[in-house]
């Protein structure tokens, strides 16, 4: 569901079958970024979780909002599920996420349901991908705000601008931090097919963080596991600022997947954000990052448009051509 700056890429899937761009950097340990390991520790059980969606409705949602000419990003696309409705809807899409679990969850659903596209795996502050590249950018179901500071936030903003092409659309999907906090409960339970989830809850105001601490007992081996999953919450006052600091401006609000209006009690709080034409990226990050730190991230950015070759080094992939063909 997240989405590593990039060194090398190694192609995980022969010839014939769309592959997975794996992009690591070797000098930064992952093993501390927990929002990283929680999705890979979960195995397929995150993948019980978001099974109960509707991602044929919500794609259609998606639809509705977002022209489908052009190459889109599915940006933290974990398990797939909307890339692949959308595919079957012959979007030109492109999936990215960080995590290897959910990308290989992702992999074996496009071969079961027939739908090929590129996954990359990278991360989401540093998009491998040159500048003006998509026509549309979308970030479904709370994929963003697990990133370590806000400032980490901003910069996966300033990364979707940069990489969307003139007036490009951004749909942002998140929980609506008033409906949680106003409807706040401690503790729930929910059962899903393979396991039953018992969540305690904290807020966390003074960094607006929802922690949940859960515990799955699988049904058939009554095995326990505890995990701990927090993400940042965002008022819609708050996410606008960091929105137009990045130089995207929100065109239409939406509290839901059937258009429902926006209002304090709504559970989602979508955005359709347009990209604001006479902005630059590199007038938009000098108040907050060093132009250095900007430049090399996006030294070695690549064409979505272009395929990467086995064992590719990631100059390589300007030569990517991704085969959209059903």
């Amino acid at each position: 569901m997240n989405c590593l700056s990039t060194v090398k890429t190694t192609n995980t899937c022969n010839a014939s079958e769309r592959c997975v761009v794996q992009l690591n950097n070797s000098k930064k340990s992952e093993k501390h970024q927990w929002y990283i390991n929680i999705f890979d520790d979960m195995d397929t059980d995150w993948e019980a979780i978001v099974d109960v969606r509707d991602s044929q409705k919500e794609a259609g949602f998606i639809e509705g909002l977002v022209s489908k000419k052009g190459i889109a990003l599915d940006l933290c696309c974990g398990t797939g599920r909307h890339s692949i409705a959308l595919r079957k809807r012959r979007w030109n899409i492109i999936g990215l996420d960080l995590s290897k679990n959910l990308l290989a969850i992702a992999k074996q659903r496009m071969k079961d349901a027939d739908a090929k596209f590129p996954l990359v795996r990278a991360d989401m502050r540093h998009f491998p991908f040159k500048n003006e590249a998509f026509d549309a950018i979308i970030n479904m179901f709370t994929s963003f705000g697990y990133l370590p500071s806000e400032s980490e936030d901003v910069k996966s903003l300033l990364e979707v601008h940069r990489t969307l092409k003139k007036n490009g659309r951004f749909l942002l999907d998140l929980a609506n931090r008033d409906h949680i906090v106003r409807n706040f409960r401690e503790r729930d339970w929910a059962e899903f097919e393979p396991f039953y989830l018992l969540e305690r809850r904290s807020l966390d105001m003074k960094n607006s963080k929802l922690i949940g601490y859960w515990t799955l007992i699988q049904k058939g081996t009554g095995e326990i596991r505890e995990l701990q999953h927090e993400v940042r919450m965002y008022t819609l006052a708050r996410i606008e600022q960091l929105l137009i600091e990045a130089g995207l401006s929100i065109k239409e609000l939406y509290g839901g997947y059937e258009n429902q209006e926006f209002n304090l009690e709504s559970s989602r709080m979508i955005m359709l954000a347009q990209k604001n034409a006479r902005a630059d990226v590199r007038d938009l990050i000098t108040h907050r990052f060093p132009l250095a730190e900007f430049e090399k991230a996006t030294e070695t950015a690549a064409d979505p448009a272009q395929t990467p070759q086995s064992s590719a080094h990631i100059s390589n992939l300007k030569s990517w051509k991704p085969n959209f063909n059903l």
